[in-house]
């Protein structure tokens, strides 16, 4: 007597089961990585005004758009502060360009058009950032320790005159605020946070905008890191 050839219910079970497993171990894969990929973000979105914050810390130096002679002479005094403010700058900018993404993707998930816009100046601020560190570069290549030639003085007054200084400085200042103050209104909107969050943003803003002594602007740029510490919590419990 011949054996059946039809498949049975083993047959059946055994080639269900793996490919019922494999889509099972395919998801948690992915939910692994993405969870990965949220957590990169989030660290980005705090570690950009945390450098920012550090970067107040040890600057030595005031505004470049002071005296060219006391500007100098302030990072003279101290170059080797202006160096490491100079490093600080590059990973806040660099956190900046990666927490555009982050941005991007949280407010995205309740306003897609208005978070691709963030995340857009989000990303050109922290490129402007970048900007900036070749312009401290060139400010730290004109001073000696201690003492300012009077060449440099002349070369940097010739440089604050010209338009181009505007267009080093100015842009991750302009698109960081206007990135700033749309995720306020997009969070007011969406009240997907607590109502402190955006305004910590404000306040933070206003305080890190380097027209107030030392310890108010340190103090803005925390408030700002504490922010974002909070925004970026909702990249997990959007998962």
């Amino acid at each position: 007597m011949h054996e059946s050839t039809l498949p049975t219910v083993g047959d059946w079970a055994r080639e269900v089961v793996p490919a019922e497993a494999d889509v099972h171990n395919k998801g948690r894969r992915s939910r692994a990585a993405d969870r990965r990929l949220a957590t990169v973000l989030a660290t980005a979105m705090v570690a950009a005004p945390l450098a920012m914050t550090a970067w107040f810390l040890v600057e030595p130096a005031v505004l470049p758009r002071e005296d060219a002679q006391v500007f100098l002479a302030s990072v003279a005094s101290s170059p080797g502060r202006y160096l490491a403010g100079t490093i600080l700058v590059a990973l806040s900018g660099l956190a900046g360009m990666v927490a555009a993404f982050g941005l991007a993707r949280v407010l995205g998930q309740r306003l897609p058009r208005l978070g691709r816009v963030i995340g857009v100046l989000t990303f050109l601020s922290g490129a402007g950032l970048l900007v900036q560190v070749g312009f401290r570069s060139f400010v730290w290549s004109l001073v000696d320790p201690g003492s300012v030639p009077a060449s440099s003085v002349e070369s940097f007054h010739r440089f604050q005159t010209g338009g181009l200084f505007d267009v080093l400085v100015a842009p991750g200042l302009v698109f960081g605020g206007l990135a700033t103050l749309l995720t306020v209104g997009a969070l007011l909107r969406t009240r997907m946070v607590p109502l402190w969050v955006p305004g910590a943003m404000v306040v933070g803003l206003v305080l890190a905008s380097g027209e107030f002594a030392d310890p108010v602007t340190v103090a803005g740029a925390a408030v700002g890191a504490l922010a974002n510490l909070r925004l970026a919590r909702e990249l997990f419990r959007r998962d």
